[in-house]
């Protein structure tokens, strides 16, 4: 029997687990992602959610993941072949073929690009929606929603482009996504918290508290300080010598 000139890396638990658990933990953001924007929209149209929906929650943002997770190491993993799930340069979703092209059949585009990419569009939808709300309400631009779901869906390319280069580009992508995805949060900061009246009237009360400590430590009366005597006090006689003295003064005056 011929040897294969195909090498095979040997099964690592360890490397496995690893993109087993960043699989699944990237999933189940997005999954919480989306139902807290669900539940920030039922708030918003004034509804009321349902008695159910906490075992939902939890059944939607951790099961779901979990049941993506195990058809895809179920369908692609194998202990003699691992690389049909996981890459072999490091721990993460197999995603290129033997010419180190995308393969869109390997786990990274039907098991992460593909639910990712629906639980993004649900996002949008929510997005737009409880901006269009929220500018009713307080003033604030008109079009504020598109620059947040562009940034929204740039950052999500951009992670995916730098999952799947090297070198130079490699860098340069993760910077924009760091930069993308800072400017996301701070625009969703100022959006969605900084404009909340319980927001300004808890950073109100932290200044009044802050203010006013500030305040009873100037005004701690110098009165207040310990005095303290250093000199040295007087030396104790003892009861020989006051009787010596004493002794000496009588016989002076008999004397005299």
């Amino acid at each position: 029997m011929r040897p294969s000139d195909k090498h095979v890396e040997q099964e690592r638990i360890s490397c496995t687990t690893v993109a087993c658990l960043l699989h699944f933990s990237l999933l189940a953001t997005f999954m919480w992602i989306s139902l807290y924007g669900h539940l920030m929209m039922k708030l918003s149209l004034s509804k009321q959610l349902p008695e159910y929906w906490t075992k939902l929650s939890f059944a939607l943002g951790w099961g779901l993941p979990a049941v993506v997770v195990g058809i895809t190491m179920g369908v692609t993993y194998t202990s003699d072949n691992p690389q049909g799930y996981r890459q072999e340069e490091f721990c993460w979703l197999a995603a290129l073929d033997k010419n180190k092209h995308f393969d869109f059949g390997k786990p990274m585009f039907w098991g992460l690009i593909l639910p990712g990419t629906l639980i993004v569009i649900y996002n949008f939808v929510i997005l737009t929606r409880i901006s269009q709300r929220r500018c009713r309400k307080h003033p604030c631009p008109s079009s504020s929603s598109f620059p947040l779901a562009a940034l929204v869906g740039l950052s999500c390319a951009l992670g995916y482009v730098v999952l799947n280069t090297t070198g130079r580009n490699h860098t340069v992508f993760g910077v924009l996504l760091c930069i993308s995805a800072i400017t996301l949060g701070f625009l969703f900061f100022i959006l969605f918290t900084a404009t909340t009246p319980s927001f300004k009237s808890s950073v109100s009360g932290s200044v009044k508290y802050v203010s006013s400590v500030k305040m009873v430590q100037v005004n701690i009366p110098l009165s207040s300080k310990m005095r303290y005597n250093l000199r040295r006090p007087p030396e104790k006689t003892t009861s020989q010598e006051s009787y010596r003295s004493l002794s000496e003064d009588m016989y002076v005056t008999t004397r005299l």
